[in-house]
């Protein structure tokens, strides 16, 4: 399991002792009622929500990095796999907020993240980005006979983002709350495709190789036919959500699962509203948007989770 960066009641361990001792109160490992009303009132006291739940603001307060508690210099003991390619200062929002969202995107481009980070490092348009980037395939590459140069990106878990920190990423929902609050992963992917004769391209008109088509039964979002999110890209989304779930708390069950298989791609009110907290596609928050696009072997990672 990794280690927690959030606590609250109920919790126990070695995290819940050190909290206790950082607090001034007997440290026995147990996150119950004297902790939670310990915890509220130095939240009162330093000026924050006094909600009880021990989060990043909590504990910049107490001037404590958790993950460098549970660090060691063992590189197999963390998650070694996320490389780190920041995106520069004054291209994030660097405010410290807790997470309740994780939301997935495509970004309808190459299969190179760094290029992907670098373009939103020299655009035009502020502070957006996602806090990760998946790198993927080549859309011209045939997937049963591929070189080790097309598979240098594929499946590669670039953070872009510290994730105490956010870049806008969502567009005009209805909670600017959800935006500042809510982790985000971009998978490289071309996106949807156009069919001309019995071929099919990208909008930046790149031929897309048959065995990386998509072809749904039903139209989504105003077309059947998408790139392909890759074997290693799917795998390095289950991992990370699982990452970023234990480390923030939050319910890995939570929204796309929770509204089953047949639905969890639709624009909900409820989440445009930022009411559905846990996992989300763009597409649950936008009606204009297709990522991410309804690819079977994703719906059913989000369903095992």
């Amino acid at each position: 399991m990794e280690k927690r960066l959030v606590l609250k009641t109920g919790y126990r361990g070695d995290d819940v002792a050190l909290l206790q001792t950082l607090l001034k109160i007997k440290a026995d490992g147990i996150f119950g009622v004297k902790t939670r009303e310990r915890v509220v009132e130095f939240q009162k006291m330093n000026g924050l929500r006094p909600d009880g739940i021990v989060g990043p603001l909590t504990w910049e307060k107490l001037e404590f990095n958790p993950e460098e508690f549970w660090a060691d210099t063992d590189t197999t003991s963390s998650a070694s796999w996320i490389e780190q390619y920041r995106l520069p200062e004054g291209e994030y929002v660097k405010k410290k907020t807790s997470k309740k969202y994780i939301f997935i995107h495509h970004t309808a481009g190459r299969h190179n993240p760094f290029k992907c980070i670098d373009h939103w490092a020299k655009d035009q348009r502020g502070r957006v980005g996602t806090n990760y980037v998946i790198g993927g395939l080549p859309s011209t590459a045939n997937v049963d006979d591929l070189s080790s140069a097309q598979k240098k990106y594929d499946g590669r878990v670039i953070q872009a983002i510290d994730d105490r920190y956010w870049g806008y990423h969502l567009g005009p929902t209805g909670s600017s709350f959800m935006t500042n609050h809510s982790l985000s992963i971009e998978i490289c992917s071309a996106g949807a495709l156009k069919k001309k004769g019995d071929k099919y391209y990208t909008w930046y008109n790149e031929e897309v190789h048959p065995s990386q088509v998509e072809i749904l039964p039903t139209e989504f979002r105003g077309t059947k036919y998408y790139h392909k999110y890759s074997e290693a890209q799917l795998e390095s989304l289950e991992a990370l959500l699982r990452h970023l779930c234990d480390k923030h708390d939050i319910n890995i069950k939570s929204g796309m699962q929770k509204m089953g298989a047949a639905d969890m791609y639709h624009f909900k009110g409820a989440a445009w509203r930022g009411e559905i907290t846990g996992i989300l596609s763009h597409t649950n928050v936008r009606k204009d948007k297709s990522d991410v696009f309804p690819q079977p072997e994703l719906t059913k990672l989000i369903m095992s989770l």
